[in-house]
This record gives structure tokens, C-alpha cells and sequence, in this order.
């Protein structure tokens, strides 16, 4: 596995803020088109369907991604399947096993509201869907893997205990054994693309190069899930990604405002908020 992508793309189609373009619309969701030397993919497509109207405004055709690569259970990552199915016809979905476990949001004091993919695996497969279902690192097109399951190794990165699945009659914390994220050899490094980085950004950065071969990060694009996190995991993480000198940190979605604010009086230039209508190119 020793392919490099030479000419890179990747775009912002659905996000919790806009960027750039007339007409596009924001979500709470998160969705990236990725072009790799010719070839396209989806990773992630929201909750609403707002991302392909948001590609037809920026100029982009979804139809060649035949690919769809999902990085986590959740709603505003995958609840728009049904739309993409309907529009655009059969598609690749490229998965874990677990993407079909039952995701429950608690709150004391509330019943727990159920968070997860909304359709089974019958349901898609009757729209059109053809399931790819693996929890080990897999390479996609030449020089573009999916991670598996990401490794879990720094004491510092945490996951909320609001995020909840059922084991028999109980709720127990999500430890979210589907999360998988996107790693990109390139001549300048790595681009790892992450969906809502559950189980820990720094984790992820570090079982991308770790399954990739490839030391050097150019670029991290995606959601941190940093807004919740404490002062502690928030200085640590900056601490790493400062260490490990990425030239592009684009930290959108769940970041939240105050984690973003922090991440740009750190990063400096190196930190982009991103948004709908982001384009990274190489």
C-alpha cells in the first residue's frame, strides 16, 4: 500500500456554519466530497439532505462518488442515507459492524432520545444501499484509507457520559467501537479527515499514521468534539497538535466556539474553522 494521491480535493458540503458560496445552507451535521486524483467519494452526508443542494449550488457532482464512507452512528452523520439512496441510486457504504447499534442521547431527569442511523440494514439495502461492513483499516482507492476501529491510547482524551447504548435492560456509556475516520497519503503527509473524533482527536491522529506508513500530517479536517472537553483534555490536545506541527488544522462541526477560539489563538494560521463551501485542495 504504498500509493500517494497526487491532486487532492476536499469540500465541505454540510456543516454547522457556511464559508463560502451563494445560497448554501448550514445543518448541524457534518459532510466532506473528496476527489483523489480523479476519483470521488463521500464521507458522511448530515441529517437533512442539505449537502446535495449545497453541491449543486458550489458546481459539484455527486453522482461519480460511488463510495460512502461513514465514521459513526450518529444522526447528523448519517440520517440523510434515505435522500442520497433516492437521488443519486445505489451506493457503496462503507461501514462498521456496530453502525446499525441503537445510539441514545441521556439527560437526568429525561427520557433518553434516541441519536442514531434512523433506517436497518434491510431498509437500505431495499434503497439501493450495498454494505461494506469491516472493522479493520481497509484501503478504498489507491492511497485512501478507512482506519477501522481506532485505537484508544492517550490518558487524557475522554468520552462524554451523555452518550449512551443500551446493554440488556441498562444504559451504558458509548464507548463508539464503529467511529473510523479517513487517512490520505499525499507527497506533503497525511490528510486525516475525521467525522466527530468520539474517541479522541489526538487517538485518531495517531492510528492514522500508525496504519498508514506515513509519519508527517499535513492537514486534520473535521469535527473535534472539543466543546465539551475540559480545560485539561483541551490544553493537552493543543499541546499535541503543536508537537506534531500540522500545517492545517480545519476544526468544524462539534468543535464548538470556545474550542475554536482557543485552537486559533494556538494554532494561528494554521487553524480554519471550515464551514459549507470549504475547499482544501493539493
Amino acid at each position: 500500500m504504498s500509493d500517494r494521491v497526487r491532486e487532492l480535493a476536499v469540500t465541505i458540503l454540510a456543516d454547522n456554519y457556511v464559508a463560502a458560496g451563494e445560497g448554501v445552507l448550514a445543518e448541524h451535521g457534518l459532510s466532506l466530497l473528496v476527489s483523489a486524483d480523479g476519483r470521488s467519494l463521500l464521507f458522511d452526508v448530515g441529517q437533512s439532505g442539505v449537502f446535495m443542494g449545497n453541491a449543486a449550488r458550489l458546481g459539484l457532482d455527486l453522482s461519480p462518488a460511488r463510495q460512502v464512507v461513514l465514521s459513526h452512528a450518529h444522526y447528523d452523520h448519517v440520517g440523510a442515507l434515505p435522500s442520497l439512496l433516492a437521488t443519486f441510486g445505489p451506493r457503496e457504504l462503507v461501514a462498521h459492524p456496530d453502525i446499525f447499534t441503537k445510539k441514545y442521547a441521556r439527560r437526568r431527569g429525561h427520557k433518553p432520545r434516541e441519536i442514531g442511523l434512523p433506517n436497518g440494514p434491510q431498509d437500505l439495502v431495499r434503497r439501493g444501499a450495498v454494505l461494506r461492513l469491516d472493522s479493520h483499516p481497509r484501503e478504498i482507492l489507491p492511497g485512501v484509507l478507512v482506519t477501522g476501529t481506532i485505537a484508544r491510547t492517550t490518558d487524557f482524551e475522554t468520552i462524554p457520559s451523555h452518550f449512551a447504548v443500551k446493554s440488556g435492560q441498562r444504559m451504558v456509556r458509548d464507548r463508539f467501537p464503529e467511529e473510523q475516520s479517513i487517512a490520505i497519503r499525499t507527497r506533503k503527509g497525511l490528510v486525516v479527515l475525521v467525522g466527530c473524533s468520539h474517541r479522541g482527536l489526538i487517538n485518531t491522529v495517531r492510528h492514522a499514521i500508525q496504519i498508514a506508513g506515513q509519519k508527517r500530517v499535513h492537514a486534520v479536517i473535521g469535527g473535534t468534539h472539543l466543546g465539551p472537553a475540559g480545560e485539561e483534555q483541551l490544553d493537552k490536545t493543543i499541546a499535541e497538535l503543536r508537537r506534531l506541527r500540522i500545517p492545517q488544522v480545519v476544526a468544524c462541526h462539534c468543535t464548538g466556539f470556545w474550542a475554536a477560539a482557543r485552537l486559533a489563538a494556538a494554532l494561528g494560521s494554521a487553524f480554519n474553522p471550515g464551514g459549507v463551501g470549504y475547499r482544501f485542495t493539493l
